[in-house]
């Protein structure tokens, strides 16, 4: 049988005094530059998903599935010969089964948005500087189970505020370093609320 953890707050108090206290150093050389996301950028952010995976899920769940179940209850509406304005045919069609469906595809889309943190992207002269602080994000997260903007910001030598603190990231799988016009920046995903 598997050993669990306890799952007490003082268990919980007591793992955090076992880790040692976390001291995140500049490891970066070359210049930094912070820059901030312009109007287009933080609109575009809220609107469109992450990445492709959530595109893909967006058009098949929310688009592509309503439309073919509209279109298969027109046909059987036809096939039957009810008539969708006057509501003719039998007491079941009167049935309102499309509003508890709605509710549910309501329900699941508010549950889908994530609201992150607007942090400001960082970019790197070398793109190897740039990979080595991904890698000691992802060293942190291995031995703290997080890493915060201001860990981010700590490493590139940036000055950060206190709120950077409250945001961060449990899984950076998703990140990678790309070349821009500047250098190279390090693309992450949404920083969420951290506890």
């Amino acid at each position: 049988m598997e050993n669990y953890e306890p799952n007490s707050h003082k268990s919980k108090e007591e793992r955090k005094e076992a880790l040692p206290e976390k001291k995140v150093e500049k490891i970066v050389n070359g210049s930094v530059k912070s820059k901030k996301k312009n109007g287009v950028q933080k609109i575009a952010s809220v609107f469109v998903p992450e990445d492709v995976e959530n595109v893909k899920t967006y058009i098949i769940e929310d688009i592509v599935v309503p439309a073919v179940k509209d279109i298969i209850l027109d046909a059987v509406r036809v096939f039957l010969g009810i008539d969708k304005r006057s509501g003719k045919g039998s007491a079941a069609s009167k049935v309102a089964y499309r509003s508890c469906y709605d509710k549910d595809r309501q329900k699941n889309s508010v549950a889908r948005t994530r609201v992150g943190y607007d942090y400001d992207d960082i970019i790197l002269d070398n793109r190897g500087e740039a990979e080595e602080v991904l890698t000691r994000m992802d060293e942190l997260i291995d031995e703290y189970g997080l890493v915060s903007v201001a860990d981010l910001y700590d490493l590139v030598g940036v000055t950060g505020n206190y709120t950077d603190n409250k945001y961060g990231w449990t899984d950076i799988r998703s990140a990678s370093v790309v070349r821009v016009r500047d250098g190279y920046m390090i693309k992450l995903p949404k920083a969420l609320p951290i506890n």
